[in-house]
């Protein structure tokens, strides 16, 4: 009797299954090719066959290139990723205020949407998307530790700091870009700034939390984008409804 070695391949695994059978005999999986190398003293050595298997519609490639992509825009590319991530986000937010506007005042003689003010909108929120991506890098550099001490502590410095400074930002660069004078804008500001800071108030340190706490660096200011794209409904509605 000899003994005979057949694989078997389960999915992308291989398994060796040794059967006691007569050479040429239908024994399990006998249909996958083997090459014997050598018997020395009695121990059977072979080496199977390399068999490619490739998954159908080459979902293991398109899975590579979608992760090598992934690692690309979060990684190579991150800054650029926030800023133009920012200001796209702040459009979505700038379109839904739109349309909620063009629906309650039910006046078919205006345009659905403005296109000069959702350009605007861009160029607002991507220039705060430098500013998010420093900071927030500083922040988990600093306190790399992601404690309930150390969040605290990020969502003080992002709502006594960067929630004015943000604020800032939107009103000034929205302002300039309205082509309104400086004083028109700080009256704007002065109007609407004590209203929106309290909001802010509501809204960011229970966001801020599950930020600071359990997600990578790399992801905060994309998560904080997301969250301002319902945010900024509010924020264009008071800056050009309120």
């Amino acid at each position: 009797m000899f003994t005979r070695v057949s694989i078997c391949r389960i999915q992308t695994r291989s398994y060796y299954h040794f059967t006691n059978t007569l050479p040429g005999s239908n024994s399990t999986c006998t249909k996958w090719p083997l090459i014997l190398n050598n018997i020395n003293n009695g121990n059977l050595l072979v080496q199977p066959l390399r068999l490619k298997v490739s998954n159908s519609g080459g979902g293991r490639d398109g899975h590579g290139k979608i992760r090598k992509l992934w690692n690309t825009i979060f990684g190579k590319y991150l800054l650029l990723t926030n800023i133009v991530g920012s200001g796209i986000l702040m459009v979505v937010g700038d379109v839904a205020a739109q349309q909620i506007e063009y629906r309650r005042k039910k006046d078919n003689s205006v345009h659905r949407f403005d296109l000069q003010r959702i350009g605007r909108m861009f160029i607002v929120g991507a220039l705060q998307g430098p500013l998010h991506h420093y900071v927030y890098n500083w922040m988990d550099k600093v306190m790399p530790v992601a404690n309930l001490r150390n969040v605290v502590k990020k969502i003080l410095i992002d709502q006594l700091f960067m929630s004015p400074i943000c604020i800032f930002i939107f009103f000034y660069s929205a302002c300039y870009l309205e082509r309104k004078t400086l004083a028109e804008t700080n009256d704007e500001l002065r109007d609407k700034f004590a209203f929106i800071y309290c909001m802010d108030w509501l809204l960011w340190p229970g966001a801020q939390y599950v930020n600071f706490r359990y997600l990578d660096t790399k992801y905060r200011v994309t998560f904080v984008n997301v969250c301002t794209a319902l945010y900024n409904i509010f924020m264009s509605y008071v800056k050009h409804d309120y």
